[in-house]
Formats: C-alpha cells, sequence, structure tokens
C-alpha cells in the first residue's frame, strides 16, 4: 500500500507541476509577443493558454514526470546522508530536476525545445514549477 500511495503523490505532483509549466510557458511566451508589439486581449491571452496545455501537456507530462522521479529518488537517497527536512528535499528535488532536465535537452539537441525555458526568467519559473511539484509530493504524505 506505501508504494501506491507513493504512486499516487508523484502522480499528483506531476499534474501540477505540468500545468504550471503550461502557465509558465504560455505568459512567457505571451510576454514576448507583447514587447513586440503585439496586443493580445484577455480572452485570447487565456485561449492560447488552454490550447498550450493542450498541445504541451502529453509531451510535458512525459518529460517532467520522468525527471520528477529521478529527482525525487535522489532526493530520498540522499536525504538518508543529509537528514534535511522534507519540505525543503523535496521542492529542491523538483526544481533540480526540471534544471537538469531543461540543460540535457540542450546538450543533446543544440536548442530548448520548450521555447519559455530560452530566456532566464522563463527556465527560473519553470524550475519553481518543478519545486512546486515537490512540495505538492511532500503535502500529499499521510501521516
Amino acid at each position: 500500500m506505501r508504494w501506491l500511495n507513493t504512486i499516487l503523490r508523484w502522480l499528483a505532483a506531476v499534474v501540477v507541476t505540468v500545468i504550471a509549466a503550461s502557465l509558465v510557458h504560455s505568459w512567457t511566451i505571451q510576454r514576448g509577443l507583447s514587447n513586440l508589439g503585439i496586443d493580445i486581449s484577455a480572452g485570447l491571452g487565456l485561449r492560447t493558454a488552454a490550447a498550450d496545455f493542450a498541445g504541451l501537456a502529453p509531451a510535458l507530462f512525459v518529460v517532467l514526470g520522468t525527471a520528477l522521479a529521478v529527482g525525487f529518488i535522489v532526493a530520498a537517497v540522499l536525504n538518508r546522508y543529509l537528514n534535511l527536512p522534507r519540505w525543503v528535499a523535496f521542492p529542491l528535488a523538483g526544481g533540480v530536476a526540471v534544471g537538469v532536465t531543461l540543460a540535457l535537452m540542450y546538450l543533446r539537441m543544440q536548442i530548448t525545445p520548450i521555447a519559455s525555458a530560452r530566456e532566464p526568467l522563463g527556465f527560473i519559473m519553470l524550475c519553481l514549477a518543478g519545486a512546486l511539484g515537490g512540495w505538492v509530493f511532500v503535502i500529499t504524505k499521510r501521516r
């Protein structure tokens, strides 16, 4: 039963991370377009965010889900020696896992396929989406 709980907590963390990352991506791209002088109404912005989520979610789920799984396993193993509070270890692992994944994509492909990660603010905010997922992983643990 413990494994099932862990898998469900990971799943909740991935869903939250994917939603947050998709919103970050959409906001970052729309902000860039606005900076170019393109007028984006609130309605168009929301429709675009929904379309971005529909298009990005499957790939983000696989990529970020794998990243969080690896990050959480590494955090659990390292935390046996570091003894950090869980609310520090797992959000940190989630953020680092997303950052490492984005860096590995760039090293492998010589391009960052997630356009919002091409600028520092977008990269940081995507890492924060991973940290949010780590926080969800911690708070969903049964006592």
